[in-house]
């Protein structure tokens, strides 16, 4: 269900998204709407000389009430007669960003209104009000400011529901009743958070991910993700895949967060005591695993490195064999963030021949003025991968998406290494030019 208020001059509205079973009361929305709520972002805010009401929805008691506010209503059949045309263009716009994230939730679909508000009221294909009717505001506060939620709400009684199955106004609860129901939806959450652990349940929880890993549609595989967090909260690989599946970068990192935390609950404090060292040669381990770095390349891309930074070095703690070649993204990491001893330290524990390490070990030399070993370790690097400096000199571009796999020496290889390390190439003083110069 739609609750939609819109300025007939100005195109400008909010709204916001609520089911049959969980309706939001019309003046918490009335308020919500003609509020200047700073922390959220709306683009119409104080209250009206008119509004529009469909018939289906008014009631006396909503009518008293905006009567006490001195806000006249007038009362047409049906909210498309009264100009609720956007309802189309809302839900087109919902769609195409729901492709972009995976929680279809109530709440997660709320969250996309804002890109809605963007799109259609900031619009610059169309022609755009909005400006002009803030610009005509009589002041800088609006003439009409809202009330405060509590005197604002109870202008309007409690109003009978049991015949139209709406719920239009609903009185605020008293202070002491809402604490209470506060307490009992804290201790509800803390229940819901921990429920019991069962192996059986994640093992069938995992027999799912394995399925919607192998299928091509995306909705499906979205819904097989769902069904596994539905049978174990504890299956780590469902909020990997979806978080795989997400565009939205802040959406990744909470599922990939999400996913560390429960795993870490489901292997028990004393199993990363005991199997630090080779953790990945027990399978149990792996989504935990694979959630740590999905985790820590959020939190770089979010431009928190120390975090991401402690994270990597975590991973390779657990599992100095590093299986999932972590090292070539931590070296990159430390070198941005001039972490130079430790990129050495990094260096010296894993010496080997990929051009990963080769050419960082290079581009380390030539920061510390050893030009020697740095034309050394650049003479190796180019044997180990010839097909690098090109990318990091721009000679050539790097794709749009990166390759899923790579063989010593391939095309592949030189394009997953540029992409994380170009910008530690390009923001080392005299690095490309000292390259280009070399080859």
């Amino acid at each position: 269900m739609y609750y939609i208020l819109r300025d007939h001059f100005s195109g400008t509205f909010t709204f916001r998204i609520a089911t049959t079973k969980r309706l939001i009361p019309l003046a918490d929305f009335l308020h919500y709407a003609w509020s200047e709520d700073v922390e959220e972002e709306k683009f119409i805010w104080g209250m009206p000389d008119f509004i529009f009401i469909p018939q289906m929805i008014t009631s006396e008691d909503l009518l008293s009430g905006l009567n006490t506010l001195n806000v006249k209503s007038l009362n047409p059949p049906s909210g498309f007669a009264s100009g609720i045309r956007v309802i189309r263009d809302i839900e087109d716009n919902l769609c195409f960003f729901m492709g972009e994230t995976v929680d279809y939730s109530l709440e997660g679909i709320n969250k996309l209104r804002f890109k809605v508000y963007k799109y259609l009221i900031n619009s610059s294909h169309r022609d755009n009000k909005f400006s002009k009717w803030q610009a005509s505001l009589p002041s800088q506060d609006h003439p009409r400011t809202v009330p405060a939620y509590s005197d604002f709400i109870n202008l309007f009684p409690a109003g009978d529901s049991k015949d139209s199955g709406h719920v239009p106004v609903n009185q605020a609860p008293k202070d002491k009743d809402t604490q209470q129901e506060k307490q009992n939806l804290k201790k509800k959450k803390a229940t819901q958070d921990y429920p019991p652990f069962s192996e059986e349940k994640l093992s069938q929880a995992q027999e799912l991910i394995y399925d919607a890993w192998e299928e091509p549609d995306r909705q499906k595989c979205l819904a097989l993700a769902r069904k596994a967090l539905c049978i174990s909260p504890y299956c780590t690989d469902a909020y990997n895949l979806l978080a795989e599946k997400s565009k939205s970068l802040e959406e990744r990192q909470k599922l990939y967060a999400q996913g560390v935390k429960t795993g870490r609950i489901a292997l028990g404090d004393s199993f990363f005591k005991k199997q630090a060292s080779h953790f990945w040669g027990y399978l149990e381990t792996r989504p935990f695993m694979r959630a740590l770095a999905g985790l820590s390349e959020c939190l770089w891309k979010n431009e928190l490195p120390q975090k991401a930074i402690e994270n990597y070095k975590e991973l390779l703690r657990l599992n100095p064999n590093d299986n999932q070649g972590i090292r070539y993204i931590l070296i990159n990491c430390l070198l941005a963030e001039e972490m130079d001893k430790e990129a050495e330290k990094l260096l010296s524990v894993y010496r080997e021949s990929s051009c990963f390490m080769l050419y960082s070990e290079a581009l380390l030399s030539f920061r510390r003025v050893k030009h020697g070993e740095a034309d050394k370790f650049l003479k190796e690097a180019l044997l180990s991968n010839p097909h690098v400096p090109p990318y990091l000199l721009e000679l050539k571009h790097l794709p749009w998406s990166l390759p899923a796999y790579y063989s010593h020496g391939s095309m592949e290889e030189a394009i997953i290494y540029a992409a994380d390390a170009c910008a530690v190439w390009k923001n080392t003083p005299g690095a490309l030019a000292w390259l280009a110069e070399r080859i």
